[in-house]
């Protein structure tokens, strides 16, 4: 049982030392790059920019608050892995090689998510 335990957590490792990621654009990074870390980060920003958009554009009188709304919903549920790793390394955290992995496939999600949203808002979500 230990030998088999071992087999998958060395393939874990290098699936993921070795996996790559396609990003809205289709530029694909590899999971353990820099370029990778950037692209999460640049992510995480422009996410949590369209949120805050969304938020004045929901307020807004002449608001298509279904729209927006739903919108907004699939941003939050398109993006919790990218905040969940966001969360983590500020707390300083670690989440497993698994999670962070899944998590790090989910930010091409929160990217096509974002970049929808903010067409939804308009000029200003650009």
């Amino acid at each position: 049982m230990a030998i088999a335990r071992w087999v998958a957590l060395s393939a874990l490792l290098y699936t993921s030392g070795c996996a790559t990621v396609s990003t809205a654009d289709g530029e694909r990074l590899r999971l353990a790059s820099a370029d990778f870390r950037e692209y999460v980060e640049r992510v995480f920003r422009e996410q949590n920019r369209v949120a805050d958009e969304l938020a004045f554009a929901l307020e807004a009188p002449d608001a298509e608050r279904g729209e927006l709304g739903g919108a907004e919903q699939r941003l939050l549920d398109a993006c919790a892995g990218v905040n969940e790793l966001a969360t983590a390394q500020r707390d300083e955290r670690r989440l497993g090689l698994r999670r962070s992995a899944q998590n790090a496939r989910s930010v091409p999600a929160c990217e096509r998510a974002a970049r929808e949203a903010a067409r939804l808002i308009g000029p200003s979500g650009r």
